[in-house]
């Protein structure tokens, strides 16, 4: 199966008779409200997957999954995952533990929301992705993931307009700046410092 860039997968309430493999490239899951304002729940990259939750529950999707580029990936139907899982215990194992890493960064995102102010939540943000898809060059850590100003506020609550204004803060702050569309943390070890702090 393949997804264009900023095309969807699957939709929030869609029936659900499947899950997906990523091969290539990066999806979104996120969930929009009747305003048109979204939250960004999880980013997969290869080798993850997605859909999972409403495949094993028998209910309809829970979230919208859209690709953040070109994507490329293998699905597996309900039963042949049942079938497969039966005859491979280890793999049930990992999948639990798949599912229970997305609650706990669900949890950690709730509570984050509710009471870390945007910047605390925003360098949390880019250290967990620079963690994930960080690339050391001479300038500091490349984050190799872009995003727009609007994606980046999805994944922390906030609006572009607030992104932006922090963003620029920190760029004159020399904490940041931008490489052909993507971030870089000129001091990422500063960055990991006011990651750290728990309070507002």
């Amino acid at each position: 199966t393949s997804v264009n860039a900023r095309k969807e997968l699957f939709h929030r309430g869609d029936p659900a008779s499947q899950l997906y493999i990523v091969v290539r490239g990066r999806l979104k899951a996120l969930v929009s409200s009747p305003d048109g304002s979204e939250i960004v729940f999880n980013i997969v990259g290869p080798g993850e997957v997605l859909g999972e939750l409403a495949v094993l529950n028998n209910t309809v999707r829970t979230a919208t999954v859209q690709a953040i580029d070109g994507r490329e990936l293998l699905s597996l139907r309900q039963a042949d995952l049942f079938q497969f899982l039966r005859s491979h215990p280890e793999a049930a194992i990992k999948l639990c533990r798949v599912l229970a890493g997305r609650v706990s960064n669900l949890s950690e995102l709730v509570a984050d929301m509710q009471f870390l102010n945007l910047p605390f939540r925003l360098a949390k943000k880019l250290v967990a992705m620079g963690r994930a898809y960080g690339q050391e060059q001479d300038d500091g850590l490349r984050i190799k993931l872009k995003l727009s100003q609007e994606e980046g506020g999805d994944l922390v609550g906030a609006t572009r307009e607030s992104i932006n204004k922090q963003f620029r803060a920190w760029t004159k702050e020399g904490l940041i700046h931008l490489d052909r569309g993507c971030i870089v943390l000129a001091r990422p070890k500063e960055m990991e410092r006011l990651a750290s702090y728990e309070s507002v």
